[in-house]
């Protein structure tokens, strides 16, 4: 975009924004200082003009969305075969995406959840570029080739869409903040879809035989809790089509491949159309299953945790990077997994290799198997919630910067590799004003069987801050007394102890005393008022979502 060009726009959002608000009129200079990059805020808003904060916010957002557009078409031109490249290059069309959305939310409209959705869309977008460079820094570690060379100049400009992002995010924080509720310091009413009367739904059928038939009466049975026939946004989920995957099926409609079946569903429906459900009968895959951004509303059911189990072994060591490691990778809106095993078998020895990896928005995974070692869960960007999952792992077995609600769960750890230790969380929150976090609440946190015939060999910690803002939360759990007592995990040195927040409400069992817990500044034993805000009605605005997919939830404290 020409100069001139972006100086009228600029101009046009500061007047639009000026007259439609008369909101005080505030200095550019003053506003940029609050931020974590004055320097490239006060680059971009005009100088010595006085303004409103969302004037100003608008001009930023267009100017990160612009950033982004230029250097998604850059890869174009340098053609990325390595590893790292093409991660960058996937994370670049998303934050394009995101910052789109930002840019189409209308002003005269921003009520909470509106500011809800910019907030977690420019949290999601700086996440996706400070997840480009964590992929070329952990290439570069492991290997002798150089990387960055003759790409500096994406680098360059992925470093621009860091601090852009943030600035954009601080000033969209001070334009337009949540507004006070005063049920908001009360707990949440609960919500609990579990003991209602459900009824099925009516499903588009395919040519089946009576065997097919069967099938689909199947995953009625199966799905129950999800499939109901409640229309969207009265407590229920609205189904358009199912289809089945069953490799020795001796029906021709039948997909081979989980991922053929995804190949079939629509593209960018919205949540009123309804989903479009994979049902994945029993047996063994052994394939990289991806959800790709432009299939919203796809739902994958199985027959039950241990019967459909979806694997593979791809991880570091063996030249994946650690974003693409995943056996499923989900990033279509409201994506929705139940009754499904999901596993990396690449093992301890193999370092970091992920089972699952979710950037999709307003997901949900309900009864599910996590299963692997290292870097088992990414739960990487965006709104996410586990309901009644088993999760298995050794080293920062859940991590990442989604806001994430684990409710009613089995956190598992396993035996790492000799000379390791457990940590459960490594949540990596990278700006203090990303609403973005891992809320653990009502599960139950005990050792693997082969932990316990180690005789506890090796010490395990809740958590451990992978970035500088990590914020990882435990409400209301069972902790078995493997847990060591000082409860957290330095990462190297002082790094994040002043900058972190962790807290802990009102947990119970043997590793739950709180007596000899780590001294940080950022580690918190909260009380009822605080726990409250990282419940789902509150965290992940869960209500105003997760009735329509049908997966039973509690919106606060229990």
């Amino acid at each position: 975009m020409a100069k001139n060009s972006i100086l009228f726009t600029a101009i046009s959002f500061l007047l639009f924004s000026t007259l439609s608000h008369c909101q005080t009129l505030t200095s550019s200079e003053a506003l940029c200082d609050s931020t974590l990059y004055p320097s490239v805020c006060k680059s971009v808003l005009p100088v010595g003009s006085p303004g409103t904060v969302p004037g100003f916010a608008r001009i930023v957002i267009l100017k990160s969305l612009e950033a982004s557009k230029d250097l998604l078409a850059s890869f174009d031109q340098h053609h990325p075969t390595s590893g790292p490249l093409n991660d960058c290059q996937l994370l670049t069309g998303l934050t394009v995406d995101h910052l789109t959305r930002v840019n189409a939310i209308k002003e005269n409209i921003l009520g909470n959840s509106e500011v809800n959705d910019l907030l977690t869309l420019l949290s999601a977008a700086l996440t996706n570029y400070e997840t480009c460079l964590d992929s070329v820094h952990e290439v570069a570690r492991k290997s002798s080739e150089n990387v960055v060379n003759g790409h500096e100049d994406i680098l360059r400009r992925v470093s621009e869409g860091i601090k852009l992002t943030s600035v954009s995010l601080a000033l969209s924080k001070e334009a337009w903040p949540i507004t006070s509720d005063a049920s908001a310091t009360k707990p949440p009413p609960r919500i609990l879809t579990e003991g209602k009367k459900l009824s099925l739904p009516e499903i588009s059928y395919l040519k089946v035989t009576e065997g097919e038939r069967m099938v689909y009466e199947k995953v009625m049975v199966v799905g129950r809790k999800l499939l109901q026939s409640s229309p969207v946004g009265n407590g229920g989920l609205k189904v358009t089509k199912t289809v089945v995957v069953n490799p020795n099926g001796g029906n021709a409609d039948a997909f081979k491949t989980i991922n053929d079946a995804v190949a079939a569903a629509p593209t960018m429906v919205e949540s009123g159309n309804g989903y479009f459900v994979i049902y994945v009968v029993a047996g063994v895959y052994e394939e990289y299953v991806t959800v790709p951004s432009n299939k919203s509303y796809v739902m994958i059911v199985g027959d039950g945790i241990d019967k459909t189990i979806i694997t593979g072994n791809r991880n570091v060591i063996d030249g994946s990077t650690t974003f693409a490691s995943a056996t499923l990778a989900v990033m279509g809106k409201g994506f929705i997994a139940a009754n499904i095993t999901l596993r990396n078998t690449a093992g301890p020895n193999k370092h970091q290799a992920v089972a699952v990896r979710n950037s999709a928005d307003m997901s949900a995974f309900y009864k599910c198997s996590f299963e692997g070692y290292q870097d088992t869960l990414y739960v990487h960007s965006l709104r996410q919630f586990y309901r009644e999952c088993d999760i298995y792992g050794t080293v920062d077995f859940i991590f990442g910067n989604a806001a994430t609600v684990l409710q009613n769960c089995n956190l598992i750890p396993r035996l790492p590799l000799q000379g390791q230790f457990n940590a459960i969380t490594a949540q990596g929150r990278s700006d203090p004003n990303q609403n973005t976090g891992i809320s653990i609440q009502n599960c139950r946190i005990t050792p693997s069987a082969e932990l316990v015939s180690s005789s506890f060999s090796v010490k395990t910690y809740l958590g451990r801050p992978w970035k500088e803002y990590s914020r990882t939360v435990y409400l209301q759990n069972f902790l078995d007394g493997f847990i060591d007592s000082k409860g957290w995990i330095e990462w190297m040195g002082d790094f994040a102890l002043q900058t972190l927040y962790y807290a802990e409400f009102k947990n119970t069992g043997p590793g739950s005393e709180t007596v000899n817990r780590v001294n940080w500044p950022g580690y918190h034993v909260i009380n009822k008022t605080e726990a409250v805000w990282f419940t789902v009605s509150n965290f992940i605005v869960g209500d105003s979502w997760l009735p329509n997919m049908g997966v039973p939830y509690a919106g606060g404290l229990m």
